[in-house]
């Protein structure tokens, strides 16, 4: 599929129905909020330690209560369970199976709906525990099968053994060039996602980043809840921080995270028609939380137990415990066959 020809056909979708949604939450609507170090979470959806239930979806990719009582790899930033309203059940209003849908085949079929097909559902995302014989989390590859369609990646599903390696920047926290020295050393290279804030506090790393070579994706520019976001809003929080970096660094962005991993069929929809692939995860644990104490022979168990073919792997730059394990974490993977490969490879591969 040509990006050009998904443009073209999703403006005509467009112009059949406005984007219903509410405004930005009230963090999310003022410039930078959310990304400090006092804020619930760094940059990416963050879970409390003894949170007894996960956001609840219809589609079936996410955890019930029983699942995510001791789950550590779901950072939703909230610990009341969201039902999802009934006028959205499990099946798709276009009558069309997904699974077997180019990107242009899911916008031609919402022409014949009009754009307010696209549900607003708030979809926290989050990973049960269900695992197939390449012990790939289910909830990765089924919402891969859903919602890649949509430009978005949740796993590599090609059953290669390659990992990708993920680092969520809503602050500095002092850990960041050590990262960057330990990938340089080991000759891998990262994705970075950037919020606006640490982009204008910490621009000498961001140049960093880029000039070794490795990928700054857009986080957003406040960390807003995004489905709570009207169309104009989820556009100017993609595309300020989008220009800003732009203009600031000579660096043009292509990848994108939602914020606190919060999205929508709807919001899928406009990244992939700013030009963006989303990427999600399929391994994540609590580690936005820099006070939490985990020393780094428990994150390199964490991560490397959980080590599974088309990885994407989320790991927050504020934790001492993740920089101080990576070089490790990496050379078991490298012990063990897998290679850490390039998001924006995957992302290429997956628009073709």
């Amino acid at each position: 599929m040509k990006i050009k020809a998904l443009m073209i056909t999703a403006i005509a979708v467009l112009t059949l129905g406005a984007f219903v949604l509410s405004g930005c939450t009230e963090n999310g609507s003022t410039g930078g909020g959310g990304n400090n170090p006092s804020a619930s979470d760094s940059g990416s959806g963050s879970q409390s330690d003894d949170n007894d239930g996960e956001y609840k979806n219809d589609d079936g990719f996410f955890n019930n209560s029983e699942d995510s009582a001791s789950d550590s790899q779901n950072p939703s930033d909230s610990s009341d369970p969201l039902e999802e309203g009934s006028d959205n059940s499990g099946s798709d209003n276009s009558g069309a199976d997904k699974s077997d849908m180019s990107v242009v085949d899911i916008a031609a079929a919402r022409i014949g709906l009009g754009a307010d097909d696209l549900r607003s559902t708030l979809i926290g995302w989050g990973l049960g525990r269900e695992r197939d014989s390449l012990d790939r989390p289910l909830d990765a590859l089924n919402a891969q099968k859903k919602y890649g369609g949509y430009s978005s990646l949740f796993i590599d599903d090609s059953g290669e053994k390659t990992v990708y390696l993920t680092f969520d920047e809503g602050y500095e926290n002092g850990y960041t060039a050590a990262i960057l020295d330990t990938l340089k050393e080991a000759g891998v290279k990262a994705v970075f996602f950037v919020t606006y804030d640490y982009c204008v506090s910490a621009p000498d790393l961001v140049e960093r980043m880029i000039a070794e070579g490795h990928t700054v994706g857009n986080h957003s520019y406040s960390h807003p809840s995004f489905p709570e976001c009207s169309e104009d809003e989820v556009k100017d929080e993609v595309m300020l921080l989008h220009d800003y970096v732009k203009e600031n660094f000579g660096y043009e962005m292509t990848l994108f995270r939602f914020p606190k991993g919060e999205f929508s069929e709807k919001t899928l929809f406009q990244l992939d028609l700013l030009g963006y692939t989303s990427v999600f995860w399929s391994f994540a644990y609590v580690d936005w939380n820099a006070d939490r104490n985990t020393d780094a022979k428990e994150a390199f168990d964490t991560i490397t137990s959980a080590t599974h073919s088309g990885g994407i792997y989320l790991l927050h730059a504020v934790s001492q415990a993740n920089a101080d394990c990576l070089g490790d974490v990496i050379n078991y993977w490298k012990n063990n066959g897998y290679t850490v490969g390039d998001l924006n490879k995957l992302a290429a591969k997956e628009l073709t």
